[in-house]
């Protein structure tokens, strides 16, 4: 793999890939290195796209920048991750807005060059700080402004930094796989639909997070790699998604990352959604698309932890939304390509799952009968 060698010729380790994801020319490799000084995650950035600083190797070649080496958290594109992720920083912070006492910080979510998740934690109190770009702090706080104003319930901004910070309030009700277990699909489908109502009322030109349309082709080519033994299915998959991703209609405003995750449920009504960071003009399919292979990907994840309970719940909400949803060729074209981005996560960690998920895509997308 181009990645670890890369990483190896900067530290001396290759390091154990774990998650990759397409970006600019090439895509952002997560490697993690197990032990010894160089302990911890790595990633390998050979997108081209360059950055205000650099904050860790560089890899030159003839034509430039070949790839970008850092460890977390000296993502050059989000520089406020460090202090984001350090105790101490944060403690002068809060104390010069005068609060006193230990905060504890965990990443929640992490996509390098992106954005990052993290929850702090002061007296049992719970803030969450959204790391982005810098210059995308006000958009971001912006569309949560916009979302609550139309009525959808986004968790308010207490606070942002042109540096690349927003910190936004708790979540109300209760967590969406909790309220799966306790809803029936067809309530808590209805709930999703009304939102989903909601969304096209917000006020914005932004644009939504970019469809996994956008980069179908690289999702086979990704998968056929990681599964090299089952490439001639990959491969029939490729008419039923080629030419079949682009977006019908014109753009709307959609979450950009709708699955049960996202949302808090109370009274049988989404009472909270979270990460509208993605919210924005796109394709309501792929709100669709991205809620049911979040579900299906779930519940391979509980099936392969041996909770069959749990995966049977979310396989039962999965079957619901694609009966309601899925209508037309081209959402299960960009459900077909979900699935395939899950399982290209999980294809080092979990290859059981990686198999699995691609069965799913290939009963999805028509090609394989489901199991």
């Amino acid at each position: 793999m181009l990645e670890t060698s890369l990483l190896e010729r900067a530290i001396g380790e290759p390091g154990r890939p774990v998650a990759v994801e397409p970006f600019g020319e090439g895509s952002i490799v997560r490697l993690t290195v197990d032990a010894g000084p160089n302990a911890g995650d790595w990633f390998v950035d050979t997108s081209r796209q360059a950055v205000a600083v650099e904050t860790g190797f560089v890899v030159r070649g003839t034509e430039g920048v070949v790839a970008r080496i850092w460890r977390h958290p000296l993502d050059p594109r989000l520089p406020a991750l460090r202090t984001a992720v350090d105790p101490e920083r944060l403690a002068r912070i809060a104390a010069a807005a005068g609060t006193e006492g230990e905060i504890a910080a965990r990443v929640l979510a992490y996509r390098p060059g992106r954005r990052a998740v993290v929850r702090l934690t002061q007296h049992d109190v719970h803030l969450f700080l959204k790391v982005v770009r810098p210059g995308e702090a006000e958009g971001l706080a912006d569309v949560h402004d916009a979302c609550r104003a139309a009525g959808v319930p986004a968790p308010a901004v207490v606070h942002w930094s042109p540096a690349g910070v927003v910190v936004v309030r708790d979540a109300d009700g209760t967590p969406g796989p909790v309220a799966a277990a306790r809803l029936a699909p067809e309530v808590l489908l209805d709930a999703v639909d009304a939102l989903r109502e909601r969304l096209l009322e917000v006020g914005t030109t932004r644009i939504a997070r970019a469809s996994v349309g956008t980069r179908a082709e690289w999702h086979l080519e990704r998968m056929a790699s990681a599964l090299p033994e089952r490439a001639a299915e990959i491969d029939a998959l490729a008419p039923a998604v080629l030419g079949r991703v682009r977006r019908e209609g014109p753009a709307r405003v959609v979450h950009g990352d709708l699955h049960i995750g996202q949302l808090f449920f109370e009274d049988g009504r989404v009472s909270s959604v979270i990460d509208v960071d993605t919210a924005g003009l796109g394709d309501p399919a792929d709100d669709a698309a991205a809620f049911i292979g979040h579900a299906i990907a779930s519940a391979v994840r509980n099936e392969a932890a041996d909770r069959p309970g749990d995966a049977a719940i979310l396989r039962g909400l999965a079957d619901a939304a694609a009966e309601r949803w899925l209508r037309d060729p081209h959402a299960t074209a960009l459900t077909t390509l979900h699935l395939l981005a899950h399982g290209i996560r999980a294809a080092e960690r979990s290859p059981e799952s990686a198999h699995l998920l691609l069965d799913a895509a290939g009963a999805v997308a028509g090609t394989r009968a489901a199991r």
